[in-house]
This record gives C-alpha cells, sequence and structure tokens, in this order.
C-alpha cells in the first residue's frame, strides 16, 4: 500500500510538472502569436506610410511647386499684395507637405536617425506657435538597431498627438536620457492631466503598450487632474524585438 501511495504521488507530481509546462508553452505561443501579429500590422502600416510619403512628395508637392512658379509669373501691381500672399500660403504648404512626408516615412528615419526626426518634430510644434516646446538630448545614448527607432518614434508621435488633441497644454517638453544602460524618454505637458486609473482601464493606452512589448521597453503613465502628465519609456537596447 505504502508502495502504491507514493508511486501514485509520483505519477500526480509528474503530472502536475508537464501540466504545468504545457501551460507555460502555451502561454509562450500566444505571447509570441501576439508579437508577431503586432508586428504584421506595424510593417502593413509603414508601407502604408511610404507610399503615402511618396505620393506627398511626388505628386502633390509638385503640383504646388508648379502651382507656384506659375504664380510668380502673373504680373498685377494692383493686386500685387494678395500675389504676394497667396505665394506666402503656397511656399508654407510646400515646406508642410514636405515635413509631413519626411515624418512619415521610416526608411528616413532608419537613415538619418530617430533623434534628428524628433528634432523635426518639436521644431514644427514651436513654429506653430501654439505651443512652447523644450527637448534635450544626451550624447552618446545607447543604439536601439534597424527596427526599434521607427516604433518608439511612432509611441513619440502618438503620445504629442494625444496631447495636442486632449490636455489642452502649452508645454510640451521632452528628455532623452541614458540610465543604467537603458534609454529613458520622458514627455511632459502642462495640460489639464487626468485620472490615470481611469486611463488605465479603457483602450486608449493599447497601442502604446503593445508598441513597447515589440521593443522590450516599459511605459509609465503620471498624471493628475489639473496638473499636467509625463509619459516614461524606459528601452532595454539589449532586449529581444
Amino acid at each position: 500500500m505504502l508502495m502504491l501511495m507514493a508511486a501514485a504521488v509520483l505519477l500526480f507530481r509528474i503530472y502536475l510538472r508537464r501540466k504545468n509546462r504545457l501551460l507555460l508553452e502555451k502561454e509562450r505561443m500566444s505571447q509570441e502569436f501576439e508579437r508577431n501579429l503586432l508586428r504584421s500590422r506595424l510593417e502593413i502600416q509603414e508601407q502604408t506610410f511610404s507610399h503615402i510619403s511618396r505620393e506627398i512628395h511626388d505628386n502633390i508637392g509638385q503640383v504646388l511647386s508648379m502651382l507656384r512658379i506659375n504664380l510668380n509669373t502673373v504680373n498685377c501691381s494692383e493686386e500685387q499684395s494678395k500675389l504676394n500672399l497667396m505665394d506666402e500660403l503656397l511656399g508654407k504648404a510646400i515646406t508642410d507637405l514636405r515635413s509631413l512626408s519626411h515624418l512619415l516615412n521610416g526608411e528616413l528615419i532608419r537613415t538619418e536617425g530617430w533623434v534628428k526626426a524628433v528634432e523635426k518634430l518639436f521644431g514644427d510644434l514651436h513654429r506653430s506657435g501654439i505651443h512652447k516646446t523644450t527637448l534635450h538630448v544626451e550624447d552618446h545614448l545607447p543604439p536601439l538597431g534597424e527596427d526599434k527607432p521607427i516604433i518608439l518614434f511612432r509611441m513619440i508621435q502618438e503620445v504629442i498627438n494625444n496631447v495636442i488633441k486632449h490636455a489642452d497644454a502649452s508645454e510640451i517638453s521632452m528628455q532623452a536620457l541614458k540610465q543604467n544602460g537603458k534609454l529613458l524618454i520622458v514627455l511632459t505637458d502642462n495640460g489639464n492631466g487626468f485620472d490615470t486609473g481611469a486611463v488605465a482601464a479603457g483602450a486608449g493606452l493599447n497601442n502604446l503598450t503593445s508598441r513597447a512589448s515589440m521593443i522590450n521597453a516599459t511605459l509609465e503613465l503620471r498624471s493628475q487632474p489639473g496638473e499636467g502628465s509625463s509619459v516614461v519609456i524606459s528601452i532595454n537596447p539589449d532586449g529581444n524585438e
């Protein structure tokens, strides 16, 4: 009887170990499937962005440039002030479209780096006159490889877009730091603020958190109603994508 009981206990323990291994393997496969699904979705998104970028640069930008050239050939002294204003507006439209084309183009981020793209993004924000911007980027930041910079830049874009849409902020700042071997991105605004518990319970952060998981990053949201907000992205450059 004792031998039978010992054998039963042993078999039960073996069963539990195998069951736990199967559950862990199932969880790992589920997580891997979600990562691959998100990666495919982001690749399709980047291809779409690149296509739109080329269309803006090759078609719309050229049409506006030709319109501006033809406008400058018009000679009408009585309407010169209106012509000058139209020329100025066309110049601004061409510049804005070119800027948008560059920001949509993932290949540009790969070649020139995510820091250059962020500098351009903050420069455009500052020139709009609506937001006061501050950007501090430390030297010798950890390299992120080929794909992580694009995903990081899209995350920064999304945070800033959310601030513009919802925060009613007049100041937006960003710091890029090296801390304990990790890349630390801190985005701060002086807007309305919000209840982080209420936001975390909804689906608003799903896209950011999914992208963060792809680049082995952690995402922290800090805010209180009436006291602005900050988003902290911490990336381990040595982690797997």
